[in-house]
């Protein structure tokens, strides 16, 4: 028995990481290459330390909205040990899944799970395909770090003679690493209601106090770190969550609805899709459409069944009560966030769902599910078709490509999917199919100064004709006239205008590109000099 006892430990970790082998051969996507690449304050030497004196994007030319910096130091440490490339990063988000899909087997048996429900629940939470983007996004170990130390924290208090300063300590560590980890105090509050079963022990007054000190401490660190409580709506890109620039009336209903689909991808994992057009009023649900009137039901039947349960003292309302807890803040629902479509988030509510599920199970035992023909269908169907997903879902993060690919196919009215994967094949030297995923982007808002930036370019680099290179230079002039600073602009509409023969206005514009950057001094002497030299 012995020999054996760690079997079912090793089996859960291995199928945890099997959907993910491919990703250590994954490139940095999206916010990875702001988050890390591009990201100099990594590279200090002290930055693991002064990591708690910054919001979660410094370094970054993006503003203060997050206090995070249990992952930004996992980050420097992750690059110097196992170097900046992204296969170190990828390996390590890999191990915390599968040290998650374990921790949550041990926790499942410590709730007093059946040791079949138990290995059922972590198995669940191993194949899942909704761990597959915060497994396969580096940055989306804000995700994973925050599991890792939520679960530590809960095996703690669910110990017989826990110690309370342990608990405290994981907690905070947790609140470090995201937010929404404050979702676990719903767990020893909801236990101070002594459940009919007897594991765990109820939550004791020393128990509580360390915990309230925990939080305490985190919010004296945020705000040292000069971040306030919540996201401020006018630090919101709105061009990024056009939900979180609208007024309650409208935001609500839309991310109820929004919300709907990801509660349908919990039970349901099926590719994630939404077709809505957020950046159009028009196309905001009312409060009484039908989808948001189911949106907006599931969960309040969901909440109800929690308190019924807890009023009549059933530990099941426990993991399902942490589940809707830390599903609601990351939803657009509370308050507004800094993100519209942010599928790693369901990360938390999944392993509320998952010993839920385990609890249900074991305690009323169904003997047709310990049946050979069961446990055969769901470890050759249910589980390989869940990995399989997982798989899947994963290969998007690949590269930029597929990654946008995805995103403009699944939400094809989302302005960053567009622009994204327009800049995407521009880096990759396509121009020419750069051009339509750049045009849609501006269909849906002439607002992005990315969009236009980047339209310029491809259209220089592949202008046949004088039309071209006069809307490439419109597109420039608007990115000047909202961001006059902006060198590179004024750069790419020297080229333009030299081509077109315009060579006093490009000289102008040379001049005040060199004036913003220096550095530009060599590419814009080569610029005006070559249409000198081939001039007449």
């Amino acid at each position: 028995m012995g020999r054996t006892r760690w079997f079912p430990f090793v089996f859960v970790s291995l199928l945890a990481a099997a959907p993910y082998l491919t990703t250590p051969g994954f490139d940095f996507v999206f916010d990875d290459r702001h988050l890390i690449v591009h990201n100099a304050f990594l590279r200090q030497a002290a930055s693991p330390f002064t990591a708690f004196a910054h919001h979660f994007w410094h370094g970054t030319p993006y503003g203060a909205a997050y206090y995070r910096p249990l992952v930004v130091a996992s980050f420097a440490l992750n690059g110097r040990i196992l170097g900046w490339g992204p296969m170190g990063f990828h390996l390590i988000n890999i191990l915390l899944h599968a040290g998650n899909a374990m921790l949550m087997l041990v926790l499942a048996r410590r709730l007093g799970c059946p040791a079949p429900a138990a290995l059922g629940a972590a198995l669940l939470f191993a194949v899942h395909p909704v761990a597959a983007w915060p497994v396969a996004s580096v940055v989306a170990r804000v995700d994973l770090l925050p599991a890792f130390f939520i679960l530590l924290a809960w095996l703690e208090t669910a110990r017989p003679g826990r110690s309370a300063a342990l608990a405290s300590l994981l907690f905070l560590l947790a609140l470090l690493s995201k937010e929404s980890s404050a979702a676990f105090l719903g767990v020893p509050i909801l236990a101070m209601r002594r459940m009919t079963e007897a594991v765990p022990e109820r939550p004791d007054r020393r128990l509580a106090l360390a915990l309230a000190a925990a939080v305490a401490l985190y919010l004296l660190m945020r705000r040292a770190a000069g971040l306030g409580l919540f996201v401020h709506q006018a630090s919101i890109d709105p061009l990024i969550n056009p939900l979180g620039v609208r007024p309650p009336a409208e935001r609500l209903p839309a991310a109820a609805a929004l919300a709907g689909r990801y509660c349908l991808y919990l039970l349901l994992p099926l590719r994630f899709r939404d077709p809505s057009n957020y950046m159009s009023h028009a196309a905001f649900p009312g409060p009484l459409d039908p989808g948001v009137v189911l949106s907006v039901a599931v969960p309040a039947v969901l909440v109800s069944w929690v308190v019924i349960l807890w009023l009549r003292r059933d530990r099941i309302a426990l993991p399902l009560g942490f589940a809707i807890a830390s599903f609601l803040p990351a939803a657009n629902l509370v308050v507004p966030i800094a993100s519209l479509y942010a599928q790693n988030f369901l990360y938390l509510p999944l392993a509320g769902l998952a010993l839920a599920l385990g609890i249900a199970i074991g305690r009323g035992r169904p003997a047709w599910l310990w049946q050979t023909p069961v446990k055969v269908a769901v470890g050759t169907l249910l589980l390989p078709a869940l990995g399989i997903a997982a798989y899947g879902e994963a290969r998007i993060w690949k590269d930029e490509v597929a990654l946008f690919t995805a995103f403009t196919e699944r939400f094809p009215y989302y302005l960053p999917a567009q622009s994204g994967l327009g800049v995407a094949l521009l880096d990759r030297g396509r121009p020419r199919e750069a051009l339509g995923p750049l045009r849609a982007a501006l269909a849906l808002s002439d607002a992005s100064v990315e969009a236009h930036y980047n339209l310029a370019v491809a259209l220089i680099l592949t202008a046949r004709s004088v039309g071209d290179r006069e809307e490439a230079l419109t597109h420039i002039r608007r990115v000047i006239a909202m961001r006059p600073l902006f060198a590179p602009a004024h750069a790419q509409a020297a080229r333009a205008l030299m081509v077109l023969g315009r060579e006093a206005e490009a000289e102008a514009e040379g001049r005040e590109a060199v004036r913003l950057d220096p550095d530009l001094s060599p590419e814009i002497g080569q610029v005006l000099g070559q249409k000198k030299a081939t001039g007449p």
